[in-house]
């Protein structure tokens, strides 16, 4: 059970890795096991052995994702610790998701896993009425100076984001509790998705060389939980926050830090290219380091 994204146990966002490969297990069945663990995901991987891919099914208490950033991330500290036996030494192997395969990296002087997204990146016309953020944060309902709608980006389809900027509304981010789920207009053939609401604050932006690089503070809550590492969400509001700046570079670094305000500190980094014309993410990476805090066995009925 590693948590993501630090190097400290007992902090970062908590995620089980439950190993089934040879186990036969219902989706019903996962659905439970991942409620009981109650974490923002849960990873049912399954594993081939050598010249097979393992396979990471994700679930969170209340869905199956198509694909989240820490559990990948978080499977992938498993696997090239060799927690799992069948994999290791190796540096690099693919991650199946439902997503599409993810190619995953590992540094070992950093202590690292990076992971290149599967991403199909789509901004809705339709924005997010402020109306409906208030309806999961009632606190909002009072707070001067907010936008009267907020975009909406879906990473891939099923995977949707409110990206609410609250950079000059320090004390309003601060206060933000775990709420529902906004219920939201997305594009034809972009339904049903989870969706989630990534709050964030930009503390500074500068140029590095050829590379944009910002640093950004988040929180990302939805079906009434706070995520402290959300990579997915991450990667999302990289994915809008280059596109929209795409005149000053076709590279940007983001520095994300999250889970501070519930006590779990998480840092993750997000690198987002775009293509020429600088109107389209052409690579999308994730990375981030893990503890591992506890392992052992599940008793089923």
């Amino acid at each position: 059970m590693p948590t993501l994204s630090n190097n400290y146990s007992l902090k970062g966002n908590q995620l089980a890795v439950v190993d089934i490969t040879d186990k036969s297990l219902t989706h019903q069945r996962k659905q439970q096991i991942a409620r009981e663990f109650n974490f923002s995901e849960s990873v049912f991987l399954t594993h081939g052995g050598p010249g097979r891919n393992p396979r990471a099914e994700i679930f969170t208490p209340v869905n199956e994702m198509e694909f989240a950033g820490h559990p990948v991330i978080g499977s992938g500290h498993v696997l090239f610790q060799g927690l799992l036996g069948s994999y290791g030494p190796s540096q690099s192997m693919t991650l199946d998701t439902k997503a599409g395969p993810v190619a995953i990296k590992y540094d070992p002087a950093e202590k690292v896993v990076s992971a290149g997204v599967p991403h199909n990146v789509h901004v809705h016309e339709k924005q997010a009425p402020l109306s409906v953020l208030v309806m999961t944060q009632k606190g909002l309902a009072d707070v001067a100076g907010l936008d009267s709608t907020f975009p909406t980006i879906s990473m891939v389809k099923g995977v949707t984001y409110v990206l609410a900027d609250f950079t000059k509304q320090p004390d309003a981010f601060a206060n933000l509790a775990p709420g529902p789920s906004p219920t939201i207009d997305l594009d034809d053939d972009w339904s049903p998705s989870f969706v989630g609401v990534m709050y964030y604050r930009t503390l500074q932006s500068r140029v590095e060389e050829e590379t944009t690089v910002w640093d950004l503070r988040v929180r990302m809550i939805a079906i009434d939980l706070e995520d402290p590492a959300c990579g997915s969400g991450s990667c999302a509001l990289g994915a809008y926050l280059a596109l929209q700046s795409g005149q000053q570079s076709r590279k940007h670094r983001f520095n994300i830090d999250q889970g501070s305000e519930i006590g779990r500190d998480s840092q993750i980094i997000v690198n987002i290219g775009l293509n020429e014309s600088r109107d389209k993410v052409e690579s999308m990476q994730l990375a981030g380091p893990a503890a591992l805090v506890a392992q052992g066995k599940i008793f089923l009925d």
